[in-house]
């Protein structure tokens, strides 16, 4: 089956308020839903927001073995579009596009960044045979899963440790749970409900020493007047939310942050099955992993495993199927709390597949990978050149080198990277080399 690619990340159906979607993110979206272009193979299509540099997808196509005049990218003729929501979707000119490349539905599958109910409406209008999208997700249920304040219920009813929380749906709810959840640790840490990499999250510090991770905004929080500020920056109401319930919680610090990727197959499949197990950078929010994590007492690994495979067996039970993201935090004295999940695909879903094609299975057992989001660089033949010459760049034989991940040159003036190699010490000092050209290509 020829396969339909949709990048519709940040949609109406994953982000509380589209409108409100911080600039920066909604500058970033593009990028992130480039980052499909590495599970593309001959004769897929995909469909981004942004058109895609040719030099990348031939970066691509050569190490992930597709051709790339073999492959169908369509974007909005609008060139200011960023999100795929179902609008930009459904528009009749970009219909008509996808027709013509769809034009024998019954050889085709659609797959999404997350299955809404934008990607049912889409699967319909160009004609995919009934039941490409299922039922579950075409009444919202993948959607269900984006939400914290439904993950804290999950985890409450499946016995999964999270941390002390609430969920705020009035200015009353989260007046009456700053002070006690700020009071073990000097803060807490409120989140908007359905957005993503704590773009939504905000840091509330009674401690201004407490060290920020995995929220993008601080306020402080002693005063009456910081109350204040809180309360107003989410939008609150004495009797509802009018921009979306808020999750507040204790915020721990010095943890590490994990990500677990599972898949949750169909029951006459098997039981969900951990895909890789990532460390999250957090500078202060999400900026890259570390893959597989290292160095976390067995323990802990083994409660964490297992408390990822109760939540997706509940998710499957539920009729959830496909990938999920599961996010934990691992205090110094071990004790583990999970953060959320999100059903659908994440930071991780492409540079786990491109290890796992260009190394094979259980590549984790035998290497390490580490990405970064923030390369500053101009061009990115020029880098790639460079990289080349160096004798940086990734090499099958020896199954060590960068792998430029993604391209936002001309946007952002940034690329995202991947380095693989048999130890992190060698990731390490090829990071190193590959800042350094950057530095000298810019």
């Amino acid at each position: 089956m020829r396969r339909l690619w949709v990048g519709n990340c940040n949609s109406e159906y994953m982000v509380d308020r589209l409108e409100e979607l911080d600039p920066r993110e909604r500058e970033g979206t593009p990028v992130v839903a480039a980052r499909m272009v590495w599970l593309l193979r001959d004769g897929d299509a995909l469909m981004l927001p942004q058109p895609v540099a040719p030099s990348f997808v031939a970066h691509v196509g050569a190490l992930m073995g597709f051709d790339p005049a073999r492959v169908d990218l369509l974007v909005p003729q609008d060139a200011a579009v960023r999100v795929l929501g179902q609008e930009e979707l459904l528009r009749p000119e970009f219909l008509d596009r996808v027709r013509k490349v769809v034009a024998v539905p019954e050889a085709w599958e659609i797959r999404a960044y997350m299955s809404d109910r934008g990607i049912a409406a889409l699967a319909s209008a160009v004609g995919l045979p009934g039941g490409a999208v299922s039922t579950f997700d075409a009444s919202g249920g993948a959607e269900l899963f984006n939400s914290k304040a439904v993950f804290r219920a999950l985890a409450a009813g499946l016995g999964v440790p999270v941390p002390d929380g609430a969920v705020c749906a009035t200015r009353g709810d989260l007046e009456r749970a700053l002070d006690r959840l700020a009071a073990p640790t000097g803060a807490v840490i409120v989140k908007a409900d359905r957005m993503g990499g704590g773009a939504g999250n905000v840091l509330c510090r009674t401690d201004p020493t407490v060290p920020p991770a995995g929220a993008a905004l601080t306020l402080p929080l002693g005063r009456a007047l910081d109350r204040e500020a809180i309360l107003a920056h989410t939008g609150l109401a004495t009797t509802h939310a009018p921009r979306g319930q808020v999750v507040a919680e204790t915020y721990h610090p010095h943890c590490r942050s994990l990500c677990l990727e599972v898949l949750c197959p169909a029951p006459q499949s098997g039981p969900p099955q951990i895909l890789n197990i990532g460390e999250m950078l957090m500078e202060p929010i999400w900026n890259g992993f570390v893959m597989p994590a290292q160095d976390i007492p067995a323990r802990v690994l083994d409660s964490t495993i297992s408390h990822t495979l109760r939540l997706a067996a509940g998710m499957t039970a539920f009729g959830y199927r496909g990938l999920v993201n599961i996010d934990a935090i691992v205090a110094p004295d071990g004790r583990v709390w999970f953060n959320e999940v999100n059903a659908r695909l994440g930071g991780c879903t492409h540079l786990h597949h491109l290890a796992t094609t260009l190394l094979g299975p259980q590549w984790e057992q035998r290497h390490v990978l580490t990405a970064h989001n923030d390369l500053a660089a101009t061009s990115l033949p020029r880098l790639l050149e460079a990289l080349e010459h160096s004798g940086s760049a990734f090499d099958l034989a020896t199954g060590t080198g960068v792998v430029i991940t993604a391209d936002d040159t001309l946007n952002c003036g940034t690329v995202e990277y991947a380095v693989l190699a048999p130890d992190l010490g060698t990731a390490r000092a090829l990071e190193h080399g590959l800042r350094a050209l950057a530095h000298q290509t810019g």
